[in-house]
């Protein structure tokens, strides 16, 4: 008992032991890519589709077909004349002896030698089914990579919100405060200022509330994508939301690679070679089948005399093994004509969605590239109009301690600051997150 308390004690300490560093960005993704049963479910299909091959493959080794059986038949004594007489006997049915019971078992061992291709043909194509289920583990990895970056950059940027709206809560105390000194010095200011104080104080307070339960969200989202427990306890690696790197090359080079990177297109490209040779295997279907086997059949009856002679077979008491070459032909004109139509069919839709593949992934690669550039320079103007806005403020509170500055001229300054580092925030949210997606469109996470 000590010992498995031991090793239930090492196990749930696993977690923590895994992430006594702060978590990067890239540990939580490889974490995620371990505990996301999306992905196993995927891998679980392509051992599904693994076996489907191993199943075609066996149809072409050796298979035994056997029937053993229990039953009674006439017992029978004496031989095949009448008693003292040439004449053969006339009295079956009537059971004279009673009943004998009687054991048999009938088998074929058979090895197929030539199939006219279908064998082969369902092979191939079983092949390329797996490539196709490989394909979407790729997809599925891809998506948890973007699932994770949602998580983890939404986290980030609840968690600045939280605390530049904290900040502007002390700053909006500290304003309260100063009206509150300036009245006890004789000289108050306006009571429709300290209204608007107060007023303000209660907005961002909402704010605020709101900040930190989607912090707290954010983080329990990441937690569950790594395969935390929510009572863990998670200290991330980053400090700020920072804006991520453009990916390099112009567009025209990010369309070309994500051609040749995207998992859809080796998808469509493996459905369409697989969905080739089931069409051959289903015109394969109208051929016959060459094989070898050994064929038996035994039969025994205890209370039956056993007849020898070799122009007679007795059907209740008799054993032979012989080998055989033969073929077999399952001949269905109408079904295995519109079984391969079928085929046909599916292969020229996927040729189509092919077509569709290679239309829409340039399109969907030029949109998030344009996007992605537009809000970078977006970006650049919001981080210069926030920091002076941040001056505004500073310097319409210095001025209203003067009493040089009115407080509509305090709040103004305030919102504005507010509302533009609350916009770049987000911004610089949604301009990951785009990134994010043009990395996805070019197939970066499918390798």
């Amino acid at each position: 008992m000590r010992g498995m308390r031991a090793i239930l004690l090492a196990l749930i300490s696993l977690p923590s032991l895994a992430l006594a560093e702060p978590l990067t960005l890239e540990r939580a993704v490889e974490l995620a890519l371990q505990a996301d049963p999306r992905i196993r479910e995927r891998e679980a299909v392509v051992e599904q589709a693994r076996a489907l091959l191993d199943e075609v493959k066996g149809h072409g080794g050796l298979s035994l077909s056997s029937n053993l059986y229990l039953s009674a038949v006439e017992a029978v004594k004496g031989g095949f004349f009448k008693e003292g007489t040439l004449e053969p006997r006339s009295d079956a049915g009537e059971f004279k002896n009673g009943l004998s019971p009687l054991v048999g078992l009938q088998l074929a061992l058979i090895k197929p030698l030539y199939t006219f291709g279908k064998i082969e043909h369902y092979s191939a194509a079983a092949e390329g089914n797996i490539s196709v289920k490989q394909g979407e583990v790729k997809v599925a990895r891809a998506q948890t990579q973007m699932d994770v970056r949602r998580a983890w950059y939404g986290l980030l940027t609840a968690r600045e919100s939280r605390a530049f709206l904290e900040d502007l809560d002390k700053r909006v105390d500290g304003a309260i405060e100063s009206f509150d000194r300036r009245a006890a010095n004789g000289t108050p200011p306006r009571q429709a200022d300290r209204f608007a104080l107060e007023a303000v104080k209660g907005l961002v307070g909402r704010y605020l509330a709101q900040a930190r339960a989607i912090e707290q969200v954010s983080l329990d989202g990441l937690k569950t994508l790594i395969g935390l427990p929510l009572s863990a306890t998670l200290e991330l690696a980053d400090a700020r939301v920072e804006p991520v790197d453009l990916p390099e090359g112009s567009l025209d080079e990010m369309v070309k690679k994500a051609l040749a990177q995207r998992a859809e297109m080796e998808q469509v490209e493996a459905g369409m070679a697989a969905l080739r040779e089931m069409v051959e295997a289903r015109r394969a279907e109208t051929r016959p089948d060459l094989y070898a086997a050994v064929v038996g059949d035994v039969a025994w009856a205890a209370r039956r005399d056993r007849l020898d002679n070799p122009y007679l077979s007795d059907p209740f008491n008799h054993a032979y093994a012989v080998p055989v070459v033969g073929m077999r032909w399952n001949w269905q004109p109408g079904v295995q004509d519109a079984r391969t139509r079928q085929a046909e069919a599916e292969l020229r839709a996927v040729t189509e969605k092919a077509n569709l593949a290679r239309m829409g992934i340039p399109f969907q690669v030029a949109e998030a590239y344009h996007r992605a550039r537009g809000m970078q320079a977006g970006l650049d103007q919001l981080k210069s109009g926030y920091q002076s806005a941040r001056r505004w403020m500073v310097a319409n509170f210095i001025d209203m301690e003067a009493g040089s500055a009115t407080m509509d001229q305090v709040v103004e300054a305030f919102k504005t600051y507010a509302t533009m580092y609350g916009d770049y925030l987000l911004g610089v949210n949604d301009y990951n997150m785009q990134v994010a997606a043009l990395r996805q469109a070019l197939g970066e996470w499918h390798q």
